[in-house]
């Protein structure tokens, strides 16, 4: 019997919120070879989360036949997560969703390496590889969409916490699509995020969200910057509500390596 041969290599991000799954496979070079999205139903528990994540990254190979394989897959998860044991400690929007072991439950179908990191982690790391902060060591990412959350880099390592936490911003509200920002809450915004950069002295700080906030924001941020912790410079994100999935290509790539040199 004729072996097939094996399919074209390639890397697979998935982004997920509370309510969306995105999915992006590129070659080893980083060129996009498909992209899908999907609106997520309620997902009760483990068992449902992993029937339906695990199922659709399964099934979209299985649509490719033979024409394709995972080399490494990378899943941008919404809240603490743990990247040594690839659990999802604790999630904001879906509290059933905490615990959520998510490389073992992707790994039930598709045989690939895998690894989960939070989603302002996975942006901070692609704003840094080639976007908005590129080649920047010390770098503060907040994401001002829904919930807002933070990530940081001091020396160019992320900044985890002791209970990975660290980027939580619980003085803060959630942030309503679509409506604009009152003056009070342009306000409060800025001054915890003035008070977190000058506690990290920053070389740039990177604000991703609506158009319309970050018209208002990054203007009366870096104002409040030059007059108390003067010398970060405040940027938009240059892969907008995209950093997460292609910062996730990045964490494929590199779980990638590791699995071939583990073999």
């Amino acid at each position: 019997m004729t072996e097939e041969p094996p399919g074209q290599p390639v890397l697979v991000a998935v982004d997920f919120t509370a309510i969306e799954l995105r999915l992006l496979m590129t070659d080893l070079d980083g060129r996009e070879v498909m992209r899908e999205r999907w609106l997520l139903p309620d997902l009760a528990d483990e068992a449902a989360w992993s029937w339906e994540v695990g199922g659709r990254i399964a099934e979209t190979f299985a649509k490719e036949g033979q024409r394709r394989s995972a080399l490494g897959i990378g899943v941008a998860c919404p809240g603490t997560v743990d990247p040594v044991a690839g659990v999802l400690l604790h999630n904001t929007a879906r509290a059933e969703w905490d615990g959520l072991h998510v490389v073992d439950a992707v790994r039930r179908h598709i045989d690939a390496p895998v690894a989960a990191v939070n989603r302002c982690h996975a942006a901070l790391d692609v704003e840094v590889a080639s976007g908005a902060a590129e080649d920047a060591e010390d770098v503060l990412y907040v994401s001002l969409r829904g919930i807002p959350q933070a990530a940081a880099m001091v020396a160019g390592r992320i900044v985890r916490g002791a209970t990975h936490e660290a980027g939580a911003l619980p003085a803060l509200a959630d942030i309503e699509r679509g409506a604009p920002l009152d003056e009070e809450t342009q306000e409060s915004i800025a001054s915890v995020l003035a008070d977190a950069t000058a506690l990290l002295n920053p070389q740039v700080v990177v604000l991703e969200g609506e158009a319309g906030h970050l018209d208002v924001l990054v203007p009366l941020l870096q104002g409040v910057l030059d007059e108390v912790a003067p010398g970060p410079h405040v940027v938009r994100a240059r892969f907008e509500d995209e950093g997460a999935l292609l910062g996730a290509v990045r964490i494929a790539s590199t779980v990638s390596y590791e699995g071939e040199r583990d073999e």
